[in-house]
């Protein structure tokens, strides 16, 4: 993580000493990947450690041992992720093994991958040399109380869900880095015990004590592979992200019954990653048992949408546009068996119109994930990207409908998706609809002058 800090903090001096700049961006991407594998498999290599490994007796793992594991994990993955991609028919359903054991197949899915992850990664390292000056500033810590930062909607669906507030977690976070120091230790492994009694102490209940042990500690099974509720298979899935059961949103590890260990600043990091995702939306709802909490990501996401299409709207009017936001197929005068719902921005200009599908999606960081979202949008019967064809197709046919919105004739009727950051179907090959950014929005209106 120190080093992976050091990388963020330092790109713009990074980038002044070489002139090459698609160099430096490939050295930084190489650099990135190798460290996002390395804490990708060490952490899976716990996960499967605390359920497989006999607490007495076996032998101590050396370095070389660590290593075959975690690139046999890491293998484990990728081939789970390939067998999703062929199961979405995302690439041909061909396997070939070969005399020394390895595995071959008709695609690797390289081809998107490659330009898809280098895109985002870009973005990335230029907003990280952007903020350079940032990372030289002393961190201000803010006045708010919790309930301004976060709104009483969320602290009381996070409680209902984790039984503790996320400025509590912080400092649980904070109490395990002030023993750490004292034991001049970057990991720690003490009593449940011991640790119970150390935040009874400090003013913790018995309720958040016992919240946080529910959620926060990775529990040791008798097998790695079966779960029983409130967990779901995928929750142990290590091709997966945002599962219940991984080190990432459970950094207390039980080593057994009565021990845990863990590292304090990976908690800091876990429980700061737990809140933000949380307070986001990023979780499915089915993620959640409290109902309050699976209210609340529902109603999260749904108006994070709302707000998107306002956004690309003013985009649009920003560049000299009229735009107009979550116009009905009904107010056109649609018959609902030829195409329902509505368009989410109409934007005109000299008789041009865009009809835009807008779409504030999560980084797919994975071939799973990857997959997923392509699924979502192939403009097959029912998806996403079939209903705003079908409206697009309507409204072309019946243009003059569009009086009613823009007050003139449409001189060109057009189509797009937008999205909210660089997404998969821009490197999709044979992608029914253009794709733009919004972020690339301005360059590409100004390119139609």
């Amino acid at each position: 993580m120190t080093e992976q800090d050091n990388w963020t903090r330092t790109r713009r001096a990074v980038a002044a000493l070489h002139k090459d700049r698609e160099d430096v961006l490939s050295a930084s991407l190489a650099v990135r990947q190798k460290m996002d594998r390395t804490q990708i498999s060490h952490r899976l290599l716990i996960e499967m450690a605390i359920c497989t490994c006999p607490e007495t007796g076996g032998r101590q793992a050396n370095q070389e041992d660590i290593d075959h594991l975690c690139a046999q994990v890491l293998q484990l993955a990728a081939t789970a992720q390939e067998a999703d991609a062929m199961r979405a028919e995302a690439i041909p359903p061909w396997v070939r093994l070969g005399l020394a054991g390895d595995v071959r197949l008709a695609s690797d899915f390289s081809g998107l991958m490659r330009p898809y992850m280098s895109s985002h990664f870009e973005i990335t390292h230029e907003s990280d040399v952007a903020r350079y000056e940032q990372y030289l500033e002393e961190p201000k810590r803010g006045s708010k109380t919790e309930a301004e930062v976060f709104g009483e909607t969320f602290l009381n669906a996070f409680l209902d869900e984790y039984g503790i507030s996320p400025i509590r977690l912080a400092d649980v976070a904070a109490i395990l880095a002030e023993d750490a120091l004292l034991q001049q230790r970057n990991v720690v492994v003490r009593s449940k015990v011991n640790l119970r009694s150390d935040l009874s102490t400090r003013g913790y209940s018995d309720r958040e004590i016992d919240r946080l042990f529910r959620h926060f500690v990775l529990p040791a099974r008798p097998d790695w592979t079966v779960v029983s509720p409130p967990f779901r298979s995928k929750d142990w899935w290590p091709w997966r992200y945002k599962r219940k059961l991984s080190v990432m949103n459970r950094p207390l590890i039980a080593l057994n019954d009565a021990e845990v260990a863990y590292a304090p600043g990976f908690c800091e990091d876990s429980f700061r990653h737990v809140a933000s995702e949380v307070f986001t939306g990023s979780f499915e709802p089915e993620y959640f048992t409290a109902p309050a909490m699976r209210k609340y990501v529902g109603s999260t996401n749904a108006a994070r949408g709302l707000e998107f299409n306002k956004s690309v709207a003013s985009r649009f009017r920003e560049a000299g546009w009229n735009a107009w936001t979550e116009i009905e197929m009904s107010q056109l005068h649609c018959p609902q068996d030829q195409a329902a719902g509505d368009i989410d921005v109409v934007a005109e200009k000299d008789g041009i119109v865009f009809l835009c599908e807008c779409k504030d999606l999560s980084f797919a960081r994975t071939i799973t994930e990857v997959v997923e979202q392509l699924g979502r949008f192939k403009g097959k019967h029912g998806d996403e990207l079939w209903k705003h064809l079908r409206r697009a197709a309507w409204i072309k046919n019946n243009g003059s409908r569009l009086r009613h919105v823009i007050d003139r004739e449409p001189a060109d009727i057009l189509s797009l998706l937008i999205s909210s950051k660089i997404v998969p179907m821009q490197h999709a090959e044979g992608f029914a609809e253009q794709v733009i950014p919004i972020d690339a929005l301005p360059e590409f209106l100004n390119a139609l002058v």
